[in-house]
Parts: structure tokens; C-alpha cells; sequence
């Protein structure tokens, strides 16, 4: 059932859903352009404001009051933001600007918990919280809070203009100043990220092998319909991720962080992509004369990371092309890729020298080209992804066309993986370069250029 509805999104539900925003455009000011311009904490202040103004009460998104809301437990924290969810609403007329407004606000009230239908009606029915709250850290030093600050007002401007199935939705902001420290927005809730999911997937091919019997035997007992259909849901989650990113370049923006920690699931096991705080609209007035943008270097994970932006050269979408490389690969062998590697290991290795995790034999051609396509060191020789969407769909129909023991064939993880064993690093590979900037830049190569500009 869970693969049906995957690839009934996917074959039935491509047409992007597009929402009236016109009014955002009047803001349209890039809030990463203005911190580009100003390297203080008062030009990132500046920034922010320029992005969420205090004048949003045009916008089709719901304001509500931070007495509003009853916030419960903590339910995920990120370098500068904490998650917690949203145990009840209690609106106050007086916050009602408008007629529209109140709508809005009561539709959200009345949806942000649903309610166990066969035990409605008992004393302990159970209800799940489907909104959160995502807002600063307490703990956060002076220069990182208002980091943090601009990272959320960058994102809160970005969600708002965005509307696609497997991007997380922002279903309310608050009604006060975004550079307020209590400003905060509201999301779906998600169930769970992508990279847990692979350590359940990793548990249940695990389950499904059967026995080793040696490289005479091979495997006996194995659950061959049941390694059948965890390609296809992996590879309908590889296609999920590629429409969210093929969306976002639609619109002209960058992400820059893709990684298993930024994409999750929600209840119905739909693929959202989430965490745009490093996301950018690129600007004509930043390309230079081979099409690339002016940007800031070093930015994301440096696991995932793209050689150019670690280089601090310029570059442009195809940046996510090779984090997309790299994720894909992840996904297919279920092993992380250069496991072990410090970051200066990285740098020589993968940055300078260009080494790339090796791709399986019992893996279809299609499926290792697109990887080595996608993670070329020529950022010109990448995939947009288009191309990338059509080599996937061509892939899923032809895993539902094969019979199970055809894609058996093909190695459902890696038996073992390629580590390193490498010095204990201050900085690891998977740390936001936002918020470790000074000491990661100590580990990588002087050509480095700072992270601590968004």
C-alpha cells in the first residue's frame, strides 16, 4: 500500500500545485544580497529586516500570537533553531486584523491536531499534533543569534512563496517583528527524517537476505519480493527529493544543503524537503560571464558539499546536482559516503583530487551514471534535473516491469563499506559550516573563504 500511494504522487500528482503570492514580490529584496554586502552583525540585521518587513499582513499565511499558542515538548533542535509542537490554540479576537485573517486563523486552529476516529469517544482517545514551531535557541551567543535571526526570515520568505508536494509547508507565522527573538514560524510536523528511514531500510533488508551461504550459495531464504519493493520505494524517494529540488530551481533558487538530516516524511510517508536556511534566489546581477553567481563559499555540510563551493569559487544550481550525486549513491548502497574521512582528508581527497565513493557492480549502468554525472568536479558536465526526473522515471518503470528475481540481482546494500580510519577532527564533515565556521576553515585548506556570511 505504502508503494502504491508513492508512485500514484508521483505518476498523478506532477503538476505543481501554484498559489497566488503576487504580494511577496513586492518584498523581493534578497536578503542574502544585502548580507553578502554588509559582513557586521548590524548588516545581517539590516538584511533581515529588508526580508520579512513588519507589513505582512497582506500576505495569505495566518499570523497568530505567541500567547496563542501552548507549546509542548521539544521535538528536534538544528544549529540555531529548536522544533517543539503545538499541544493546543486558543485564538484571541483581538489579533483579528480582517475578516479574511480570522478565517485563516480559525481553518489552522481547527486542523493542528487530528483525533483517533475509532476512539473518538473514549476518555483516553489519542490525537497527534500535526504543527510545530520552529523558532531561535536560547543558548545561542551574540553573533550566532543573529545568524539564526536571518536564517529564519530567509526561510519564512522562501516557504512563503513556495507550494509543492514534497517541500514542508509553512502554515502560519508570527505576528510580531522577524527580528525579534520570539519571532517564530509554523510547519507540518514531520515523522521522521531520511536518515532514519535508511537505518530502517538497512534493518529490513537485513531481514529479507536471508543466510549467506558462501559465494557458491549465495543467499538462501531471501524474501525476494520484499528486496523487490525496497528499490522501488528507494528510488521513488530519490525522484521525490530530485521534483522538490527541480522545483526550487524553477523559482531560481539555490538550496545548498541537501542531506539526509534536511529531508524527512510526514504522516502519510510523503517526501518533504525542509531546512531553507541556506537556500538563495539567485540574481542576474551576480553571474559572471560563464553563467556562474558570485556566492558564498564553504556553505553546507561538507560531506555533500560541491568541490566549487568549498573552494569558495563561483557557481550556480548545479551545486545541488552533486549533492544530489552523493545522496543518491547513499541511498542506493545505504552506507555512508567517505566514511571516516576528517575534513582535511576530505579536502585533498575529494575536493583537490577528486575521489568519489564506487559505485556497485550489481547496480544498473543508468543508476552509476547518474551518480558520476552528477558529482563531476565540471560543474558544466552535470545533470540539471530534468534530465535527472526523466532518468528516474524511466528507472521505476522498469523496476515495476521486472520480476523479483531480476532486481534481486542487484545488490541491496554493501556488505561492507570502505572506511577510514582518520585522527579525531575538531570539525566532522556533516557540521553546519554556519556554525562552526572559524575552526572548520582551520582544518580545510587556506583558499577557504569564511562561513560566517550566509
Amino acid at each position: 500500500i505504502r508503494l502504491w500511494c508513492m508512485n500514484h504522487r508521483r505518476t498523478n500528482n506532477r503538476k505543481e500545485r501554484n498559489i497566488d503570492l503576487s504580494n511577496w514580490e513586492e518584498i523581493e529584496t534578497d536578503c542574502d544580497t544585502e548580507i553578502s554586502q554588509h559582513y557586521t552583525l548590524v548588516g545581517m540585521v539590516e538584511s533581515g529586516r529588508s526580508t520579512l518587513s513588519s507589513g505582512t499582513a497582506a500576505y495569505d499565511i495566518p499570523k497568530l500570537a505567541l500567547s496563542e499558542i501552548s507549546i509542548g515538548q521539544i521535538i528536534g533542535r538544528g544549529g540555531f533553531s529548536v522544533v517543539r509542537e503545538i499541544s493546543a490554540i486558543h485564538l484571541q479576537e483581538l489579533y483579528d486584523t480582517d475578516e479574511n485573517e480570522a478565517q485563516m486563523r480559525a481553518a489552522l486552529a481547527s486542523e493542528y491536531q487530528t483525533v483517533d476516529e475509532n476512539n473518538k469517544n473514549t476518555p483516553n482517545s489519542s490525537s497527534r499534533r500535526l504543527y510545530v514551531t520552529k523558532t531561535l535557541r536560547d543558548d545561542l551567543p551574540d553573533e550566532d543569534h543573529t545568524k539564526g535571526i536571518v536564517d529564519l526570515a530567509v526561510e519564512a520568505r522562501l516557504l512563503a512563496k513556495l507550494s509543492h508536494l514534497n517541500i514542508i509547508k509553512m502554515r502560519a507565522i508570527a505576528n510580531s517583528d522577524p527580528l525579534e527573538s520570539k519571532f517564530f514560524i509554523i510547519l507540518e510536523r514531520l515523522n521522521t527524517t531520511l536518515d532514519a528511514r535508511m537505518t530502517q531500510w538497512r534493518k529490513e533488508i537485513g531481514i529479507s537476505m536471508g543466510v549467506w551461504m558462501g559465494p557458491c550459495m549465495g543467499y538462501i531464504c531471501s524474501r525476494k519480493h520484499l528486496l523487490h519493493q525496497l528499490w522501488i520505494e528507494r528510488m521513488l524517494v530519490a525522484h521525490d527529493i530530485a521534483s522538490a529540488i527541480r522545483h526550487l530551481h524553477q523559482q531560481g533558487i539555490v538550496y545548498r544543503d541537501l542531506k539526509p538530516d534536511n529531508i524527512g516524511f510526514d504522516e502519510e510517508g510523503v517526501v518533504k524537503l525542509f531546512d531553507f536556511g541556506l537556500a538563495k534566489h539567485l540574481h542576474p546581477d551576480d553571474k559572471n560571464t560563464l553563467g556562474l553567481y558570485r556566492l558564498t563559499g564553504n556553505t553546507g555540510s561538507l560531506r555533500y558539499m560541491a568541490p566549487e563551493v568549498a573552494l569558495g569559487q563561483p557557481y550556480d544550481l548545479r551545486v545541488d546536482t552533486y549533492s544530489f550525486g552523493i545522496l543518491f549513491w547513499q541511498i542506493c548502497a545505504l552506507a555512508t559516503p567517505f566514511s571516516g574521512y576528517s575534513c582535511k582528508m576530505h579536502s585533498e581527497q575529494v575536493v583537490e583530487k577528486g575521489h568519489r565513493p564506487k559505485t556497485d557492480r550489481s547496480w544498473p549502468s543508468t543508476w552509476s551514471q547518474l551518480m558520476k554525472n552528477s558529482w563531476s568536479s565540471d560543474i558544466f558536465k552535470r545533470p540539471n534535473f530534468d534530465v535527472i526526473l526523466n532518468t528516474l522515471d524511466s528507472e521505476i518503470d522498469e523496476l515495476y516491469s521486472q520480476n523479483d528475481s531480476v532486481s534481486s540481482d542487484i545488490r541491496a546494500k554493501n556488505r561492507s563499506s570502505n572506511r577510514i580510519k582518520a585522527h579525531c577532527d575538531e570539525v566532522q564533515l556533516d557540521e553546519d559550516t554556519r556554525i562552526n565556521g572559524s575552526s572548520f576553515l582551520n582544518a580545510m585548506s587556506t583558499r577557504r573563504h569564511n562561513a560566517d556570511i550566509v
